[in-house]
């Protein structure tokens, strides 16, 4: 597959003409990231725009005491990160590290604000995504504040579900090489917290592991634990 070809299935340049594609695709360069490897660190200069190829790529931010608090997680090819740079030019405000080997397309702040002027699809695309980064944020915020963590967790199997779910014989897979500390640390939640609720849905017979991926069997229950 071309990028050309790559870029048409994506949800940024969904709607961007072939000719406008054409122009964009001198401006993207290949990066390629080892599994652990660091992407960009909090703190550092944000002037580039990542767009997943393959991979995956975790978002987290450093607590005071040190500890890491994961933001969100990024596995589909298309999805984007580091959009802020692309409209503050402000230093990073998180780091992102590959959980696996990665491949990413990237460009620079001034040429992707140059395409944006050019080809209104593009920035139509690009002012969605902020929006639904926001409204993600948004109900992050909610969940930590007022659920407790059989609950959050529920909800945040849910949406990876959404988001990164293969259906199989025996139910959803997330496909997502997630521990529990990854989990833990999206829902701002001790590791031995997460333990004891991913042992109880698996009692319930809510969800399963399999090779280290988590299964979803039961979507009804999860919806109603979060509903409680």
């Amino acid at each position: 597959m071309n990028d050309v070809d790559f870029l048409q299935q994506t949800q940024l340049f969904a709607g961007v003409s072939e000719m406008q594609l054409q122009k964009i695709v001198p401006d993207i360069v290949r990066r390629h990231f080892r599994q652990g490897e660091v992407i960009f660190r909090e703190g550092d200069p944000g002037q580039v725009l990542y767009l997943i190829q393959s991979g995956q790529v975790r978002i987290y931010v450093n607590g005071l005491d040190g500890s890491e608090t994961s933001v969100i997680l990024f596995g589909r090819p298309g999805e984007i990160f580091g959009e802020l740079a692309v409209v503050d030019g402000l230093p990073r405000s998180a780091t992102a590290v590959a959980l696996e080997e990665t491949l990413l397309l990237t460009i620079e702040r001034e040429r992707f604000r140059r395409h944006l002027c050019q080809a209104p699809p593009l920035a139509l695309n690009f002012m969605q995504e902020l929006s639904l980064k926001l409204r993600y944020n948004t109900r992050q915020m909610d969940s930590l504040a007022n659920l407790p963590v059989p609950q959050r967790l529920a909800r945040k199997l849910m949406e990876l579900a959404q988001s990164y779910g293969r259906a199989e014989a025996e139910g959803v897979r997330i496909d997502l090489t997630l521990t529990q500390t990854d989990l833990a640390s999206l829902i701002g939640a001790a590791r031995e917290s997460i333990n004891k609720s991913l042992r109880d849905f698996r009692r319930r017979r809510w969800i399963q592991i399999q090779d280290g991926y988590i299964v979803i069997l039961d979507p009804e229950a999860l919806r109603a634990q979060v509903s409680l």
